[in-house]
């Protein structure tokens, strides 16, 4: 029997978006509707893409596709919440930087280039463990011939 969607991810980012509406709209916060409001938003659905793009790639590596096997029980999910939360970094850094906001008083968001990069690479990176982790390894193609 198939797992039932659970969109509790989207209905906590769509909570969040509209708590930083409420602020936007009370504080005068000089913030963009599309971009800064609706950020919890695009980092779910942007960890979401990556997360199904790495997925295909890391199984269209196995060697037979009829035997790969998924491990049972809660894989990596630590892994996944680590490259959610070094996708949001990513997204308000890279935001950050298009925006050409100032410096903050956070280094976590101060839309530094080497930010971008490291958060971005740490998101992938948590991507690929977790596939290691849920995926066996007995149906992974190798180089030995």
């Amino acid at each position: 029997m198939a797992k039932r969607l659970e969109p509790a991810g989207f209905w906590l980012s769509g909570l969040v978006c509209m708590v930083l509406a409420v602020l936007k709209l009370t504080m005068e916060a000089q913030w963009s509707w599309w971009w800064r409001v609706s950020l919890p938003l695009w980092a779910v659905l942007g960890h979401n893409i990556l997360y199904i793009i790495l997925g295909f790639v890391w199984l269209s590596l196995a060697d037979d596709s009829a035997a790969i096997t998924i491990r049972p029980g809660d894989g990596g999910y630590g892994y996944q919440i680590a490259a959610l939360v070094c996708f949001v970094v990513f997204a308000d850094n890279l935001l950050r930087r298009i925006e050409g906001l100032g410096e903050n008083m956070l280094w976590v968001s101060s839309g530094r280039w080497e930010l971008i990069v490291v958060s971005g690479t740490l998101s992938v990176l948590m991507q690929l463990l977790f596939w290691s982790e849920v995926v066996d390894p007995g149906t992974r193609r190798t180089h030995r011939g």
